[in-house]
């Protein structure tokens, strides 16, 4: 059983509330700009958001050009005009006023960070992602050990991003000792995988499972808890 001193918490829909902040962003933007904020006009974004996502995990464009093209297609589809900046900066400025934590998530910080070093791992966007954190009550747990892709120069789940992170962390010769925590296989535990890292991987009840297998599975925050608290291996489940 490896005993783990260093965890690198993903951000989105690990710790932070994503989907709520992200429905609660998309129809005030959608009302902002005169557009009904109807169920199928928010899966068309959805579908075109999570297209380029996966796009940009692959190192196809960067992710400022992601958040402007994902607008620019969603007009294309609907057959609107609009400035496809002018909608990415509002809704941008308004997620970012969007820091609920899934339930659980704080007091799993707060024990966590008495055990072991928390950082912070994440594709987001840069003020974004900080001024969430400067709202929450977790950002006092990680401190500086916050790394932004786009403030690397390089994104998960490339094995140059994950290196980069244990340099500054002085993780050294001891990477045996870090532990990915994240529930996108895509970014988290593929780039664990990448990087030659144990993996926790949050399998949410919608998630599909993949080709990378993670060190870990787990299906809720509860599970997470008892888990870093025993330093216990549970079992995967089989695919």
């Amino acid at each position: 059983m490896n005993s783990y001193q260093w965890l690198l918490f993903d951000a989105d829909n690990t710790l932070f509330d994503f989907d709520s902040a992200e429905e609660h962003t998309l129809t005030r933007t959608l009302l902002h700009f005169g557009l009904s904020p109807e169920k199928e006009v928010k899966q068309l974004y959805h579908q075109i958001n999570d297209d380029l996502w996966k796009r940009y995990e692959k190192g196809e464009f960067s992710r400022e050009r992601l958040t402007v093209r994902r607008f620019e297609l969603f007009f294309e589809s609907l057959g609107i005009q609009g400035d496809p900046k002018e909608w990415n900066d509002f809704y941008l400025q308004t997620l970012s006023q969007c820091a609920a934590l899934l339930p659980g998530a704080e007091a799993l910080c707060r024990r966590a960070a008495q055990k072991y070093t928390l950082a912070l791992v994440t594709n987001g966007t840069p003020f974004v992602q900080r001024r969430r954190l400067e709202l929450s009550p977790i950002g006092q747990f990680f401190g500086d050990r916050v790394f932004i892709s786009e403030e690397m120069g390089c994104r998960k789940p490339e094995k140059i991003y994950f290196e980069k992170v244990l340099e500054a962390l002085g993780v050294g010769n001891q990477r045996g000792k870090v532990l990915v925590i994240g529930d996108s296989l895509s970014s988290d535990i593929r780039g664990a995988f990448n990087a030659h890292l144990d993996s926790v991987w949050l399998h949410w009840p919608s998630a599909k499972a993949g080709a990378i297998q993670p060190t870990y599975e787990v299906e809720n925050l509860a599970q997470l808890t008892e888990f870093l608290n025993a330093h216990r291996m549970l079992p995967m489940k089989p695919y």
